[in-house]
C-alpha cells in the first residue's frame, strides 16, 4: 500500500474511533512479514476531557473489519500461520538480515513447543539460525539475555549476533523462558508417541545416522545430531514438525540420551534397543508405552539441566554481548520500589 493509502486508512480509523479531532502520529513498520502502521495519540481532548473508551477494543475490531473490506485488505482474523516448510532459510547475501530473522523467529515460536534452548536451536538449525544465552552485569547486578546468529549449512556462525531487543517483542529472554515453561506441560502427552517412533526406528538396527534419519522420516520425525570435534555425539533432538514439538533424547528417557546413541553408532552390532526388559514390547498399546522401565524413566529437571549445560560447553562459549532485557527489568524494579515508598507514605 502507498503512504497515501495508509494515511487515509489511519484517518478513517481515528475518526470512527472518536479521535478524529485529536493530534496523532502514524508510524509505518515493516519489522515483521507484513507492513503495518502504529498510531499514537492522546486520550484527553482540548477541553481536558477524557475521550470515551467504552468497549474500545470491540469498536476497534469492528472498525478494522470495515476498513479491511473497504480497502480490499486480507482480514486479520483469516490469516493463519504459514506452514513451516514455507519459511525461508536465513540468507546473509540478500541483506535485511534482521527482518529475515524476525520473520523466522515469529513463525517458529508460534508453531513449535520446546523446553530448552538446545531444543530451540535444533529447530532453528533448519533455517540457518542459532540462539545463544548471554550474560552481562550492570551496576553490580547480573542479567540474562538472548542473541540470534545466522549460520551456514554446517551450523557455523556466519553473521553478527543480533540482540533480541533489536528484533522486537516476544523473542527476548523472558518471552522464550515463558514459552519453555508452558511447553513442559504441553509436550508431556506427546512424549510416549515420539518415544515409540524412535524405538521402532532403532529396532530396525540402522547401520548409519543416514539410515536412522530415513527410518524416522518415514514416521514423521526428523533428528538433529550434534557432535564435538572428536566426533562424539553430545546432543540428539527429535522433531515432529507437524505437531510442532522438539524433544531432546534425554527428555524421552535415560535410555534415549545422546550417550546411548553415541555408543550404538560406535558399535551398531550391539543394539540395546532390542532388549525388551529395558525398552518394553513394541507391540504393546501406545498408552502402555509410557510404562516406566529402568532405562525409560522420565528424566528429572536436573537431568535436562545437566544435558543443556553439556550442550552449551560442547557447542562453544557464550558471546560476550549485552543483555536485551536488562533495561526494561531495571526500570520495572525501579517503579516497584517507588510504588512501595508511596504506599508506606500513604499508610502514615
Amino acid at each position: 500500500l502507498s503512504d497515501e493509502t495508509l494515511m487515509q486508512i489511519a484517518k478513517e480509523y481515528m475518526e470512527a474511533l472518536g479521535y478524529g479531532k485529536q493530534p496523532y502520529i502514524v508510524f509505518k513498520h515493516n519489522d515483521i512479514a507484513r507492513e503495518h502502521i502504529h498510531i499514537v495519540s492522546l486520550r484527553v481532548d482540548s477541553r481536558g476531557q477524557k475521550i470515551n473508551d467504552k468497549f474500545e477494543k470491540r469498536r476497534s475490531k469492528q472498525i478494522t473489519d470495515a476498513l479491511e473490506r473497504k480497502f480490499g485488505l486480507i482480514p486479520g482474523s483469516k490469516i493463519t500461520h504459514r506452514e513451516m516448510g514455507e519459511v525461508s532459510k536465513i540468507d546473509t547475501t540478500k541483506g535485511n538480515i534482521k527482518k529475515q530473522v524476525a520473520e523466522t523467529l515469529r513463525s517458529v515460536l508460534k508453531h513449535y513447543k520446546f523446553c530448552s534452548l538446545g531444543e530451540l536451536n535444533a529447530i532453528l538449525s533448519r533455517y540457518h539460525l542459532a540462539v545463544e544465552e548471554v550474560k552481562t552485569e550492570f551496576r553490580g547486578k547480573k542479567y540474562d539475555g538472548l542473541v540470534y546468529v545466522p549460520t551456514d549449512d554446517k551450523g557455523d556462525k556466519v553473521g553478527t549476533p543480533i540482540h533480541a531487543s533489536d528484533i522486537g517483542r516476544g523473542v527476548g529472554y523472558t518471552a522464550v523462558q515463558n514459552r519453555m515453561q508452558k511447553s513442559k506441560q504441553n509436550v508431556k502427552p506427546l512424549i510416549p508417541t515420539v518415544r515409540n517412533k524412535v524405538l521402532q526406528a532403532m529396532r530396525t538396527s540402522p547401520n548409519t545416522e543416514k539410515e536412522l534419519r530415513q527410518r524416522l522420516e518415514e514416521q514423521g520425525l526428523r533428528v538433529v545430531i550434534r557432535k564435538n570435534e572428536s566426533g562424539r555425539i553430545y546432543a540428539i533432538t527429535f522433531i515432529d514438525d507437524k505437531e510442532g514439538i522438539a524433544l531432546n533424547g534425554s527428555r524421552l528417557g535415560k535410555g534415549y540420551a545422546a550417550n546411548v546413541f553415541n555408543g550404538y553408532f560406535s558399535n551398531p552390532t550391539r543394539n540395546p534397543f532390542l532388549d525388551e526388559t529395558l525398552y518394553g514390547n513394541l507391540s504393546a498399546r501406545l498408552d502402555q508405552s509410557a510404562t516406566v522401565h529402568p532405562s525409560q524413566l522420565n528424566t528429572e529437571e536436573s537431568d535436562n539441566l545437566v544435558d543443556e549445560l553439556i550442550e552449551d560447553m560442547a557447542d562453544g562459549s557464550f558471546l560476550s554481548t549485552g543483555n536485551d532485557d536488562w533495561k526494561e527489568a531495571a526500570w520495572q524494579r525501579k517503579l516497584r520500589r517507588q510504588n512501595k515508598v508511596n504506599l508506606r507514605r500513604r499508610k502514615r
